[in-house]
């Protein structure tokens, strides 16, 4: 069934996705902007079989500033759902519980193609072109913390940090320092803060 996939990606999901700007590496799909990028993987199941596999798509924002800051790494030639932020699967765009697409001997292969095009082009499409510049971002993980959903808490300063709001990454550095509970996390965030010029104390 691998090759059901392979088949499919080749035939249906990276062509939709080729059509609107993005690059393909493996099972990784990329549109890469100025400051940011949009990010896909196709992530298959670890336990798929000869007879059945599952996949599932990952989305994310990627940012090289953020990524080179944290992981002190060189820039990638490719970015990375991984390296992301904002990284949400199809599911969780789509507000519902995690469904995996699923080809087996017994799958209607034309059925799973139609649903995969209309998975991409009405859903993570739209949801990318809600991101079109780094105020965007910016905009999407305060929305992100003011629902109380997860986001490392580094992203946000960042942002502030590089894209014009040094007052804001400043108060939100002292804050996250000050309600730190572990020192070995006081001391990372003492080693960020000096990295760009940031005083806690």
């Amino acid at each position: 069934m691998q090759n059901e996939l392979n088949q499919l990606i080749k035939e249906t999901i990276a062509p939709l996705f080729k059509a609107k700007g993005f690059k393909k590496k493996g099972k990784n799909f990329a549109k890469i902007f100025s400051d940011f990028a949009w990010t896909v993987n196709i992530q298959s199941s670890k336990w798929n079989t000869k007879n059945e596999v599952e996949f599932i798509f990952n989305t994310g924002i990627y940012c090289d500033k953020v990524y080179t800051t944290l992981s002190e790494l060189k820039s990638p030639t490719f970015p990375l759902e991984v390296d992301s932020m904002l990284r949400l699967r199809i599911s969780d765009i789509k507000n519902i519980r995690e469904n995996w697409y699923k080809i087996s001997d017994k799958t209607d292969i034309e059925e799973i193609k139609k649903q995969v095009e209309s998975d991409i082009v009405n859903v993570i499409l739209p949801y990318f072109e809600q991101y079109q510049n780094i105020e965007d971002i910016i905009r999407g993980i305060e929305l992100k913390e003011e629902l109380g959903r997860f986001e490392p808490r580094h992203h946000l300063t960042l942002l502030y940090h590089y894209y014009g709001y040094p007052e804001k990454a400043q108060k939100r550095m002292k804050e996250v320092y000050i309600n730190s509970k572990f020192d070995s996390q006081k001391e990372y965030i003492k080693e960020l803060s000096t990295k760009i010029g940031i005083n806690v104390n």
